[in-house]
């Protein structure tokens, strides 16, 4: 019975109930009423708890939970700091205080780099005072004369770099820091050279590696003079020759090919742009010093590769992983007779790319008796790799690792702001007018350097700046090898005279690279850098800014940021400059 109870008409017509006599009219119309005053919730309107999640009940280990996992699935911290904080426990640890926002990007590029304390940057300070001069050095006179008018050509003061007296007395010998221990795993001594962009990192493993070279060639020349003394016979008289004896014409000695192909000292680079430089500087001491220096590189032909190599004795060989690797498989003799190994920009020649070339070198070279590894940055990835591989190494590290030199500026551009407004190309460009505009660098052409992330922007920003009347020119992998180095020497090399009645912009020089030209390559007389693109990590930052400011000159850089930039981390940057300290 349904009398006295309302109900709702849809269901009662379903049940056929309205059809029933025993629904009488009152009843009906008390369904009708009860139904109309009923409330009835609208599709446009949200519960209260839609954002509420819905609670998980706990479930109950079983006797077997757990047993069948393979990680531990342990939640891992945004923030591990190794310095202790001095505030409570309530204060995150590090530099952030409570109340500010963590972001995990900022934390993944502020751990980017190998900590170093300050009692070691103070230890390697009071190393490096002991010395003022390379006369200090127990260096042979030829290699010295080679450094003041070879290298170091042109300098008004002619001193070592900080890096040179901290590298060059370990190298030689003149002063030991730590025992240094051999086993069977690594049965030569191990060296890393790291020190600030700019610095003279190249002149301080070259000239302990010629200087060593010239002792052996000279301690060998000595030896075989005393053997030949000791075998030498008097000679007896030659008898008399009758009117019609013949001479017997005396054979010369052939020419000992043994040591050919076969160079005593290997430097690795991971680019040909930088074979050619460190060449040179190598050239510019063995001139002097009566070495044989060559390099290889992509930019050759077998040809000239082969000449290069197997024409004479070789004393010093600059290359790159690659092309080194595959003349090894070919002829394993080449690596028969290396006696110092050298991987230059050793961050990248120990990185994914470059690791397993890398070290199939080291291990092919059985006559090793010194391994020196240099590089301006200490990422974590490559200090866990020596740490596990390399034990004993001696770490030459210098004070003012991982830092950029207060002389250069740091000016940032927000370009989503006014006059822009979301245009980055005219950002740019906008300011490499004012850079032409400055006072700076008069009667010679300006050099300029942007750097990009992705090799499609240097073609798009190339073809903007010609169009607004720059002189822009683009270098990454794509082009040519023989443009690449021009526009390589042309950057690194003197500055040049510009011509007095041309246009601003006529008097300056755009270069638009990649990282390609960030790490190793010397450029001296550059003293304006943009970074078109924000840097993927502190390692490339250093890198970048490290193309100015260097030896000891000023230099300014510009960063172009937007709503999508993590300006925390910029803003940490430019406190970590304006204060002489790491960038961590």
């Amino acid at each position: 019975m349904i009398r006295n109870r309302p109900a709702c008409l849809l269901c009662l017509h379903g049940i056929g109930a309205l059809s029933a006599p025993i629904f009488s009219p009152p009843t009906l119309s008390r369904c009708v009423a009860s139904a109309s005053l009923r409330r009835r919730p609208s599709r446009f309107t949200l519960s209260s708890r839609v954002s509420e999640r819905p609670v998980e009940g706990k479930r109950r280990p079983e006797p077997t939970h757990g047993m069948n996992r393979t990680e531990a699935n342990i939640p891992q911290p945004l923030w591990r700091n190794r310095r202790s904080s001095s505030g409570g426990y309530g204060q995150v640890e590090g530099r952030f205080s409570k109340n500010e926002k963590l972001d995990p990007k900022h934390m993944r590029m502020a751990q980017s780099l190998g900590v170093i304390s300050r009692a070691q940057r103070g230890e390697v300070r009071s190393e490096v005072d002991k010395w003022f001069s390379f006369d200090d050095f127990n260096l042979l006179p030829s290699i010295k004369e080679g450094i003041i008018n070879g290298a170091l050509k042109g300098l008004d003061t002619v001193e070592p770099s900080p890096v040179q007296k901290l590298a060059i007395p370990v190298l030689t010998g003149q002063t030991t820091r730590r025992k240094h221990t051999i086993n069977d795993k690594n049965p030569y001594e191990s060296f890393l050279i790291a020190a600030e962009t700019g610095s003279g990192k190249t002149l301080s493993y070259v000239v302990p590696i010629l200087d060593c070279l010239k002792r052996s060639e000279e301690a060998s020349r000595k030896n075989g003079r005393a053997e030949a003394e000791v075998e030498r016979a008097p000679t007896p008289k030659a008898p008399v020759k009758e009117l019609f004896d013949l001479e017997i014409p005396t054979m010369e000695p052939k020419e000992d090919k043994e040591n050919h192909g076969k160079p005593q000292a290997i430097i690795l680079v991971p680019t040909s742009e930088l074979v050619t430089q460190v060449a040179s500087v190598v050239k510019s001491i063995s001139h002097i010093a009566k070495f044989r220096t060559t390099m290889i590189s992509r930019s050759f032909t077998a040809t000239v590769i082969r000449n290069r190599l197997f024409s004479g004795p070789l004393d010093v060989l600059v290359s790159t992983p690659y092309l080194l690797s595959s003349l090894a498989e070919d002829s394993p003799k080449v690596l028969s007779k290396c006696t110092h190994l050298v991987a230059d920009e050793a961050d990248s020649l120990f990185d994914r790319e470059f690791v397993q070339l890398t070290t199939s070198i080291i291990e092919r070279a059985h006559a090793l008796k010194k391994l020196i590894l240099c590089s301006a940055t200490i990422p974590k990835s490559l200090d866990t790799r020596l740490r596990k591989f390399y034990p004993s190494m001696q770490r030459l590290v210098s004070p003012k690792i991982h830092t950029v030199p207060r002389r250069v500026v740091l000016s940032v551009v927000d370009v989503d702001q006014n006059p822009y407004r979301g245009n980055k190309l005219l950002a740019c460009a906008d300011t490499l007018s004012q850079v032409a505009k400055e006072p700076s660098e008069e009667g010679f052409i300006k050099k300029v350097i942007v750097f990009v992330n992705r090799r499609e922007s240097t073609t798009e920003l190339v073809s903007f700046l010609r169009d607004k009347g720059f002189d822009a020119a683009n270098l990454n992998r794509d082009t040519d090898d023989r443009r690449n180095t021009a526009v390589v020497e042309y950057f690194t090399g003197p500055k040049v005279c510009a011509d007095p009645t041309a246009h601003a912009l006529e008097k300056m020089k755009v270069l638009v690279t990649t990282d390609i030209a960030s790490r190793g390559v010397d450029t001296k007389t550059v003293k304006n850098v943009l970074l078109y693109d924000v840097p993927y990590s502190t390692i490339d930052f250093i890198h970048r800014l490290g193309r100015v400011g260097r030896m000891g000159k000023r230099g300014k850089a510009v960063l172009f940021v937007d709503n999508d930039t993590n300006k925390a981390w910029v803003k940490e940057i430019r406190k970590s400059m304006f204060l002489g300290g790491p960038l961590l």
